[in-house]
C-alpha cells in the first residue's frame, strides 16, 4: 500500500497545498496523503505562525479535503525536525504501508543539503512536484540520483523509486499570501474557507479587516 508523506512548515496551508497532494493521491493513486507539519524544521527559517496555529489550520484544512490526513509526527518528536528520522519513525508505526515523500522541484534540486540525504532512498519513494515555470538545472548529485532511480512508472511494491508527477501545480506561495494579508489585499480564494476564517478569527500574519 503506497501512502504519502507530505512534509512543510504549512505557514499558512493553502490551496497550493493541498492541489499538490490531491493531485499526487490521484496520479498515483496513492490510499491517503499525510501532511506532516514541520515542527522545527533544520534547514530553514522559523515559521512566521506559531506551531499551535499552523497545525490547528492544517487539521481545518485536511478535514474539508477527502484523502487527506494532518500529520503531527514531528510535534510529537523532540529536536530538530528531519525528514529521515521521521521517516524511520513512520516506517516503524506503520509496516505495512510503503512511504512516498512527496516535494517540490525547488526543494528536490537542494536535496544534498539535507540531512542524511542518501538514506533516503532506502526508507521511501520520493515523489517530485513540477513547478510553473522551473527550469532550473538539477545539481549533479541530483542527477546521478535520477539515473540510478527515476522511474516513468511507480512500482506500488517498491521503495526506492524517483517520480515527477506529470500534472502542474498552481502557482500560490506561502510567503505571498502572508505579504498580502499584511497589506490588506485579497486571499480568501488562495485558501480553505475553514483556514482563512481562523486567520481571521486569531489576526494571524497582521490580518487586515480588507483582506476579504
Amino acid at each position: 500500500m503506497l501512502v504519502g508523506l507530505y512534509g512543510g512548515t504549512f505557514d499558512p496551508v493553502h490551496s497550493g497545498h493541498l492541489h499538490a497532494a490531491q493531485a499526487a493521491r490521484e496520479e498515483l493513486d496513492l490510499s491517503s496523503v499525510h501532511l506532516i507539519l514541520s515542527a522545527r524544521p533544520g534547514h530553514r527559517s522559523a515559521p512566521a505562525s506559531d506551531t499551535t496555529h499552523r497545525w490547528q489550520m492544517l487539521k481545518l484544512a485536511c478535514a474539508a479535503s477527502p484523502g487527506l490526513i494532518a500529520d503531527d509526527s514531528e510535534l510529537r518528536r523532540s529536536g530538530l525536525s528531519y525528514t529521515i528520522d521521521t521517516l524511520i519513525e513512520w516506517t516503524r508505526l506503520h509496516p505495512d504501508a510503503l512511504p512516498c515523500w512527496i516535494m517540490g522541484q525547488d526543494a528536490f534540486a537542494t536535496l544534498p543539503s539535507w540531512h542524511r540525504w542518501l538514506e533516503l532512498m532506502q526508507w521511501c519513494n520520493i515523489i517530485v512536484l513540477r513547478r510553473p515555470g522551473d527550469e532550473r538545472l538539477e545539481p549533479e548529485d541530483v542527477q546521478y540520483l535520477c539515473q540510478q532511480h527515476e522511474v516513468d512508472e511507480m512500482d506500488a511494491q517498491k521503495i526506492g523509486q524517483v517520480y515527477r508527477v506529470h500534472r502542474p501545480m498552481l502557482e500560490v506561495s506561502a510567503t505571498d499570501i502572508r505579504e498580502r494579508l499584511k497589506k490588506g489585499e485579497p486571499v480568501k480564494n488562495l485558501l480553505a474557507d475553514p483556514v482563512y476564517s481562523y486567520i481571521k478569527q486569531h489576526h494571524l500574519y497582521e490580518y487586515s479587516e480588507k483582506a476579504i
